[in-house]
């Protein structure tokens, strides 16, 4: 009785915790931030830990749910593990394992702990419910122009549209365009009550507004496509039949109504040709182009886990002056980050799932719930998420759902639930719990958590102390703290990089250029490029400093290196500029001036690497090379000759 009471108190504990991070991933902007992820990450390592104790408590608890879906898990963890060993930047490859780690983690935790009737009625309830109440948040941001997300400013390009409680409009669609079929399948076939069906159904329509007022062009093609595949599936039962064709007319007459009131709808599709922006297509396209070059360099096992985003700059097309992070195509940043490999597993877990879902929805048609004859919450879940997925997976091809924390953890969620209906198609994959594979798999578990939890834990005090840094109010106080997050995450190159940075500013401004300001600046840009051998702004900033010590070979070598890693970066251009205008000479000035009319040219500046950043420190170096840099060089070319 002891065992059995402490398993139902484990499977609750593990039900909450699974909840806690569903509705709060959404709720904290995505969870994209580190904070937030962090807190996700050790509220899924807390719950495996409660599994393994359900393992070992529960003397009936001797079988485990393993269809395929979960082995090719194991395999790419595995391949992600190798990964990680070998890549070029330990730092970034580490926080991409964690995340995978924490949605594999999400996955098995849910097919073997909560895969009851109830725990799926639960789960679909709060999330749609949190669904609606972010969609709802997400209108109100268009009706009163707000430009925040709670106490955070949104970018200035996603003004006008609706983000809900996520930074991205994008990725609020994304996961709106889940829970939307899931949704308007219970309220069509759900076995629910009359105030549940309307509750619903009210949900649905906020969750359509929501996506509507995302402005995602991605979001709207995903959505309308799933839509007509969940109209043909229900429209095929002559009971739903009236219903469907209600529903459509009403889909139909609002997305008509809002392209034709709304100025803004109208604009985001005709941004589609304004170049300059990733709105653009041809500038989306030359990402994509950009990915495919990086690819290339590794084509078999990829360049390493999000390293896209260091290797990018030397395949910089150069009408895009942003760091895009992510290709904004799912597969094709799985192909430049893992490989032909890694592609090819990803691939055969989607087809496994596929052929998984299928037979789980040949089994609802076979039993007594089949929904052509009544209504089923099983058919309901089953067809819902099954397209909700779907959605996902098309607004994927246009863009990066699958890399933000709570649309992945999500589609994790509903993923195991649905494999879990398996286990009534067939016994096939119960493998019983021996000893062996007990010890094994806890062992495997309670490593992977500790992992989790301790890296949560390493995540936290470093933010900690570089948040008190930005805070700090004086030049010693905000050293101290970033020296501090360095000694707690010692790896991480953007920390290093800030730290030369705020060396070499400080010894920029003194007289005497031999300074233990200037040495500690090289010996922390120096840790930079050790730490991410990609970083142009590092080598160009190390180039500075070995001018300032009158190493101008050495320099030379810097500035070389930063422009093979950016060639079409405008900042990068910028100083290389720097540094030939400061050698000095007939050739080092003539193409100090050949760069900076690269980067800003004076007789049209609607063009040049430059023409499309807005921010400040942009427009003060536009002003610095027309009102400075350049005459100056004229000058002195000027005494040349």
């Amino acid at each position: 009785m002891a065992n059995k009471n402490l398993d139902n108190i484990c499977e609750k504990v593990i039900l909450f915790l699974i909840l806690v991070a569903l509705i709060f991933s959404p709720l904290a902007t995505g969870a994209v931030r580190t904070m937030e992820f962090a807190i996700v990450q050790g509220l899924i390592a807390v719950a495996a830990i409660f599994w393994v104790v359900r393992i070992w408590g529960d003397p009936k608890h001797k079988r485990l749910l393993l269809p395929p879906v979960v082995w090719i898990i194991f395999i790419f963890i595995g391949y992600a593990l190798y990964h990680y060993l070998t890549a070029d930047v330990e730092y970034t490859a580490r926080s991409e394992l964690l995340r995978l780690l924490s949605y594999g983690m999400m996955f098995l935790i849910v097919i073997n702990n909560l895969y009851k009737s109830n725990h799926m009625q639960i789960i679909m309830y709060a999330v749609v419910l949190t669904g609606a109440l972010i969609a709802i948040y997400g209108i109100i941001q268009v009706i009163i122009g707000s430009d925040h997300v709670w106490h955070f400013t949104r970018p200035a390009q996603y003004l006008g549209r609706g983000s809900g409680t996520f930074i991205n409009p994008n990725h609020f669609a994304g996961w709106l365009g889940m829970l939307l079929p899931l949704c308007l399948s219970y309220v069509l076939i759900g076995r629910i009550n009359l105030t549940m069906r309307i509750l619903l159904g009210y949900s649905a329509l906020m969750l359509l507004l929501g996506i509507a007022v995302s402005m995602s062009r991605g979001g709207w093609i995903s959505t309308s496509m799933m839509l007509f595949v969940f109209v043909g599936v229900i429209g095929f039962q002559k009971k739903f039949r009236l219903k469907v064709i209600i529903i459509t007319f009403l889909f139909f007459t609002a997305i008509s109504i809002f392209f034709i009131k709304s100025d803004f709808a109208q604009d985001r599709i005709s941004r589609a040709n304004t170049p300059g922006t990733l709105d653009h297509v041809e500038s989306r396209t030359e990402l994509w182009i950009s990915a495919y070059q990086v690819w290339k360099e590794e084509k078999l096992f990829g360049v390493g886990p999000g390293h896209f985003d260091h290797r990018f700059s030397a395949h910089r097309p150069p009408t895009l002056q942003s760091q895009p992070v992510r290709v904004h195509n799912d597969y094709l940043n799985i192909l430049v980050d893992w490989g032909i490999i890694g592609l090819i597993l990803v691939a055969i877990w989607f087809s496994t799932l596929a052929y998984v879902i299928k037979r789980c929805w040949k089994y609802s048609q076979r039993t007594a719930s089949d929904f052509s004859k009544k209504t089923s919450n099983r058919a309901a879940f089953v067809l819902g998420g099954t397209i909700g997925l779907g959605s996902l997976t098309i607004h994927s091809f246009v863009d990066f759902n699958l890399h933000i924390p709570s649309n992945a953890i999500l589609a994790s969620t509903i993923a195991a639930l649905l494999t879990s209906f398996i286990r009534f198609a067939t016994e096939s994959y119960w493998i019983p719990i021996k000893i062996t594979l007990r010890l094994s798999l806890s062992i495997f578990i309670c490593g992977m958590a500790g992992l989790m939890i301790h890296q949560s834990i390493v995540q936290l005090r470093e933010l900690q102390s570089l948040n008190a840094a930005q805070q700090a109010k004086s030049f010693p106080e905000q050293i101290a703290q970033l020296e501090l997050a360095m000694k707690r995450e010692p790896n991480n190159h953007e920390t290093a990089a800030s730290i030369g940075e705020i060396y070499r500013i400080k010894a920029s401004s003194l007289s005497t250029p031999n300074t233990p300001e200037m040495e500690k600046a090289r010996k922390w840009l120096q840790r930079a490029i050790e730490l991410n051998p990609y970083d142009a702004y590092s080598h160009a900033r190390l180039g500075l400093i070995l001018n300032r010590l009158g190493q101008a070979t050495e320099a030379e070598k810097m500035f070389k290196v930063a422009e093979e890693l950016d060639p079409n970066g405008y900042m990068t251009i910028a100083y290389v500029a720097w540094h030939k205008m400061y050698i000095g000479g007939l050739t080092n000035l003539m193409t100090a001036k050949r760069y900076f009319e690269r980067v800003s040219p004076t007789d049209n500046p609607e063009k040049g690497l430059i023409a499309w950043r807005s921010e400040t420190s942009a427009t003060n170096l536009v002003n610095q090379i027309r009102a400075v840099y350049l005459p100056y060089i004229k000058e002195q070319l000027q005494n040349l000759d």
